[in-house]
């Protein structure tokens, strides 16, 4: 179940919320902004806006943020996400989580301190290659569903291209600037995780060594030389 949850950006390393959860996850879900209607300001370019987006992401070296990950049963969690263009990216959650994620521009590998274990999958087999890879063209890389503007967003809802990967990922972008300042994940069983991001910095220094993670026996064996 983690490896699926991963897969769809949710990052989650619980199961999937109990059928007592049904009630809270469709308030969630009812959450969600509605995709575009008839009606809409017919000003709006779609075409311009997803070059935007792409415009920015590919002008992206380092960013930084504040993260706050609402999950389906409406628990909350927290902590820093460090990007480094192309392939790199780390989610360090706050205490008491035991929670690290981390794409070293290969893998990405999710520990769990609690555990004592990491998981691994190829970065090129999750949603967050269409972030990280070197030239970003998210029309050509994911099945773009719909583009609008709302209450100040600019949404982009995507799914995975080859349908190899089940569950929709909802961006969204400041409409002026492109920055990313939010996500939706709706993974296979319906289940809905929400990413917000704040304080957001680009171009900051960021050290190489916070996109390595070793496994434990690796970390391990290094102690003890």
């Amino acid at each position: 179940m983690m490896i699926e949850l991963f897969l769809s950006l949710a990052l989650m390393a619980q199961d999937a919320p109990e059928a007592a959860d049904t009630v809270t996850n469709e308030a969630m879900t009812e959450a969600l902004p509605a995709e575009n209607v008839e009606g809409e300001a017919e000003s709006f370019d779609a075409e311009t806006a997803l070059a935007g987006v792409n415009a920015w992401l590919n002008g992206i070296e380092t960013y930084q943020a504040r993260f706050t990950q609402i999950a389906p049963d409406f628990s909350s969690s927290s902590g820093v996400l460090s990007i480094r263009r192309p392939g790199r990216l780390r989610f360090e959650y706050d205490a008491p989580s035991p929670l690290l994620v981390v794409a070293d521009g290969t893998t990405v590998a999710i520990s769990d301190s609690d555990l004592d274990t990491v998981d691994r999958v190829p970065l090129r087999s999750t949603p967050l290659w269409w972030l990280l890879k070197p030239d970003v063209n998210l029309a050509e890389d994911a099945n773009v569903t719909d583009v609008w503007q709302e209450d100040g967003y600019l949404y982009v809802a995507t799914r995975d291209r080859s349908d190899e990967m089940d569950g929709t990922a909802l961006f969204a972008f400041n409409p002026e600037t492109y920055v990313l300042e939010e996500w939706f994940v709706t993974d296979s069983l319906g289940y809905t995780t929400r990413v917000t991001l704040t304080d957001v910095e680009t171009d900051v220094r960021l050290n190489p060594r916070l996109f390595v993670l070793e496994d434990p026996e690796e970390d391990r064996r290094g102690r003890r030389q």
